[in-house]
C-alpha cells in the first residue's frame, strides 16, 4: 500500500511541474488583450513581468511569436468587506498556438483594492497570475 501511495504521489508531482512542451522555455510570446483601457494597461504590465522573469521572449507581433497569451479580464466594482469600493480585477492567461488551438489556460487570479496592495488591484492581480505561470513552468 505504501509503494501505491509513494508511486501516486511520484506521478502527481512530476505531472503538476512539468512544463507543457508546446510553451517552451526561451520560446517567444505576444500578448493579446482585449480591447479596453483595463486589458491595454493590464498587458502592458504583464508583458513588463513576463520580461522581468525571462522564461520567454517577448515578440512584438502576433506573426513574429511562437505562440500568443491571450489575456482575459473580469471586472466587478461596489463596496464589498475586500474591495472599499473600487474595482476588483480577475485575470486569466490563455495560451494559444499559431493555428489558434488553445494550448493551455490558467485559472483566475483575482484582487480587490486595499492598503496592502496600494489600492492597484490591476497591479496585484498581474503579479498573482505571474506567480501563477512560474509555478506552472518552472
Amino acid at each position: 500500500m505504501k509503494k501505491v501511495v509513494a508511486l501516486i504521489f511520484l506521478f502527481w508531482s512530476s505531472a503538476a511541474y512539468a512544463q507543457h512542451e508546446s510553451l517552451p522555455k526561451g520560446g517567444s510570446v505576444f500578448v493579446q488583450a482585449p480591447k479596453s483601457d483595463i486589458g491595454a494597461s493590464a498587458a502592458r504590465e504583464l508583458s513588463s513581468e513576463l520580461e522581468n522573469w525571462g522564461y520567454w521572449k517577448l515578440a512584438s507581433s502576433k506573426s513574429s511569436a511562437e505562440f500568443v497569451l491571450k489575456l482575459d479580464t473580469k471586472i466587478s466594482g461596489g463596496v464589498t468587506w475586500t474591495s472599499w469600493g473600487g474595482k476588483s480585477v480577475a485575470l486569466s492567461a490563455s495560451f494559444y498556438s499559431k493555428d489558434d488551438n488553445q494550448i493551455w489556460q490558467s485559472e483566475y487570479y483575482k484582487a480587490s483594492p486595499n492598503g496592502v496592495n496600494g489600492y492597484n488591484s490591476q497591479s496585484a492581480a498581474v503579479k498573482k497570475l505571474v506567480k501563477g505561470l512560474k509555478k506552472k513552468f518552472r
